[in-house]
């Protein structure tokens, strides 16, 4: 008989699930509250705080399409580098009709409650209570449980002294869609996260002024880099993350960024180096601290009536609107927090992925846990690792070893960042469950039989599709994908024709770009 799993959410992590279960045998259904799929990609212009939407209008993916995309699915050849967020929805929704798993999806469906079914300790089955808009409550009962409802769940409201005697209007950056209401307005936007660099830039072009409150400074990563490449294909290699030490990748990457902006004279000077801090993917913001448009100002104090006094002992009066770009706290209510904690960092996710005090291996968190960087890949390849376990291709270790993996990745992380993160490595994550699938890349096979592909794996991007070159469920696809990724990152963009490259140029362009990526990296490092 064909073991059944339930699925929570039909964003980009639910939808990879679902395919997964199909791929691996098994059968599906997914649950989402929204009437249609795709998650937090879809746009509302409803403001209020408890709205399930969280878009706003200009929003751009912050990763690269080829860094970003599922394994075996690219996106089209004429799409950008960096998409909008309705280009992203649509390929979400091209990707549901291509592998057809949208008869898998209940959608106006909202999970209320999952535990542990009568026969738990036996089965390891569970209970889903399901309650579809309109009708009664039901429950229904499956073999598995993949959690995909995603991180960006409650909006995070830091709490300072005073700030109920505020008087001016106060909002999440979860409710900002354009900057219509923030005309001639004295705007203060708190906060590091990727949203707050974005609202204060954009929120300047209209505002009467803007000041971005950032408690431990900020580092800032143009989505362009050297030559006009995608900051993350061009860093994120096996090269890079394999074969240079960590400080010296720190100390490297610090350098990169720090050439082109004066961290100090604007003020988003972070009190740690690199990767010690959280960052923000922004190509604006400089600009709009060099215009004046945005100025930045350190931690808040306490706030004011009218205002806010900050921790240098300097204060802010007349400020309309607050905003806070302070991300989100990741809430699973439909589950106990005895099973799935909502304190990220008491999850106990061996591999950030399965409780490790359960008994049994069928429930897995997917996504649950932000990465620093795309998140549909590594949510595809943890679910293509929870499949192998759920069918018993891959077998969990004893309670007491997932439970010293988990702390032995806590001080890995304290020692590397200086602290506990929200994020987690997602390159160091997705091969890491590679290698325990089986279809992590192998550079010396491939340097055996295909040279030239091993090139582009072990100095091009780790782009997904390198985990469907070899192991289970193999993409055909996937040696053309890596093949041309290099091109890929500059296609959707072209303007006035001229110049028509010839496919000889594009070896010539990898191998110059392999000679300048030495080049600056000998160069920052000597320097």
């Amino acid at each position: 008989m064909t073991k059944t799993v339930a699925i929570v959410g039909a964003g980009e992590c639910g939808l990879g699930a679902v395919k997964t279960c199909l791929e691996e045998g098994l059968l599906p259904t997914a649950y989402d509250k929204l009437d249609t799929l795709g998650g937090m990609w879809n746009y509302d212009s409803d403001t209020s705080i408890t709205s399930p939407f969280r878009l706003y209008r200009s929003l751009v993916s912050n990763s690269c399409t080829i860094m970003t995309c599922y394994s075996d699915f690219p996106f089209p050849k004429d799409a950008p580098p960096f998409v909008q967020h309705k280009t992203y929805l649509k390929y979400l929704h091209d990707y549901a009709n291509h592998f057809k798993v949208r008869d898998y999806i209940q959608l106006q469906t909202e999970v209320i409650k999952i535990e542990q079914a009568e026969d738990y300790q036996r089965t390891g089955r569970w209970d889903v209570h399901v309650k579809r808009e309109g009708e009664e409550l039901v429950k229904k009962t499956f073999d598995f449980v993949m959690i995909c409802s995603g991180y960006v769940s409650e909006p995070h409201i830091p709490n300072y002294p005073a700030q109920e005697d505020f008087i001016g209007e106060v909002l999440h950056s979860c409710q900002y869609r354009t900057s219509d209401h923030f005309i001639d307005k004295t705007v203060l936007v708190i906060g590091g996260s990727f949203s707050a660099t974005d609202v204060a830039h954009e929120v300047g072009n209209v505002a009467k002024q803007v000041y971005l409150s950032v408690r431990r400074g900020l580092w800032v990563y143009p989505r362009r880099a050297m030559g006009g490449w995608p900051y993350d294909v061009l860093l994120d290699n096996r090269f890079t993350t394999r074969w240079i030490p960590g400080k010296i990748f720190k100390f490297l990457y610090q350098r990169f960024l720090e050439r082109d902006v004066d961290y100090d004279v604007t003020g988003l000077r972070p009190e740690r180096p690199l990767f010690d801090e959280f960052f923000s993917v922004s190509d604006n913001i400089f600009t709009a601290i060099n215009c004046g448009k945005v100025k930045v100002k350190p931690g808040i104090k306490r706030f004011l009536p009218k205002g806010v006094e900050f921790t240098d002992g300097t204060s802010l009066e007349d400020i309309d609107i607050v905003v806070w770009g302070t991300g989100y706290d990741v809430k699973t209510p439909f589950i106990d927090d005895k099973l799935v904690s909502d304190d990220i960092y008491t999850r106990d996710l061996y591999k950030y992925v399965f409780p490790a005090r359960l008994p049994h291996a069928t429930l897995a968190c997917i996504g649950l846990i932000p990465p620093d960087s795309g998140l549909t890949p590594i949510g595809e390849i943890q679910s293509r690792w929870a499949m192998r376990i759920f069918k018993g291709h891959i077998a969990l270790p004893p309670m007491q070893k997932m439970l010293e993996d988990i702390s032995q990745k806590d001080k890995e992380l304290v020692e590397r960042y200086g602290r506990r993160r929200l994020f987690v490595p997602g390159v160091a994550l997705t091969d890491e469950l590679a290698e325990e699938i089986g279809c992590y890349p192998s550079l010396k096979r491939l340097f055996m039989t295909d040279p030239r592909l091993a090139i582009k794996v072990f100095f091009g991007p780790i782009a997904p599709f390198t985990y469907r070159l070899f192991g289970p469920h193999t993409w055909p696809g996937a040696r053309d994908a890596m093949m041309n990724c290099w091109e890929l990152c500059k296609t959707g963009i072209e303007g006035r024709s001229g110049i028509q490259h010839s496919k000889s140029n594009s070896s010539w362009n990898l191998l110059s770009l392999l000679i300048v990526l030495f080049a600056v990296l000998f160069f920052m490092f000597i320097i």
